[in-house]
């Protein structure tokens, strides 16, 4: 904890699950709490794993482990279920990890939501016993103006979307039927 802009915290539920939260009139406004709950609802729907998530109410009775919460910053939240046993991605780990096809998906997803945040920092391996599997965090500055967007500027992203769609199938077919030969480094990811 305590890495990033958006400061989040580490808190506890009321079941006494430790979960990260990003809050109320963080740093960079609410539009990440959206961007967080958007990016989860489709990470879900198409199978990217990640921690259990969701809208989370903060208090004067919130239990917060990494820094104070003010009255500021009581309201609704984003929370995700802390991962135990878990580090960033590091090559060393990528050859024992189970889901390693997840990968291809993974681009394709940041593809889709203009995450140019993606980094080893918020691709996690959770560790348990011979399980050992790669998880994604962090999806608050995605989108075309990542935290500052408005209406006008996603009706603008999705007529550009509309005129690049052909475009971006042909790129997400190579891409899915994309070759050891023509992508060496799916080849490093898949075969360690």
């Amino acid at each position: 904890m305590g890495n990033g802009i958006t400061e989040p915290k580490l808190a506890i539920t009321d079941d006494n699950t430790p979960v990260v939260v990003k809050t109320y009139n963080g740093p960079e406004g609410l539009l990440v709490l959206f961007n967080e709950y958007l990016c989860y609802r489709l990470a879900i729907l198409i199978d990217i794993p990640m921690s259990k998530s969701g809208i989370c109410l903060l208090d004067e009775d919130t239990t917060v482990y990494n820094g104070c919460i003010t009255p500021n910053h009581y309201g609704y939240g984003f929370y995700s279920t802390y991962l135990n046993k878990s580090v960033t991605l590091i090559d060393t780990i990528i050859s024992r990890i189970k889901n390693k096809e997840i990968f291809k998906q993974i681009l394709l997803f940041d593809h889709i939501i203009f995450n140019t945040d993606r980094n080893p920092g918020n691709l996690l391996v959770q560790y348990y016993k011979n399980n050992i599997n790669l998880q994604v965090i962090d999806h608050s500055h995605v989108f075309v103006n990542q935290a500052i967007w408005d209406a006008n500027c996603l009706m603008r992203a999705m007529q550009e979307k509309i005129i690049l769609a052909l475009v971006f199938s042909m790129k997400i077919e190579f891409f899915m039927e994309c070759s050891f030969e023509t992508c060496p480094f799916i080849k490093k990811i898949l075969m360690n």
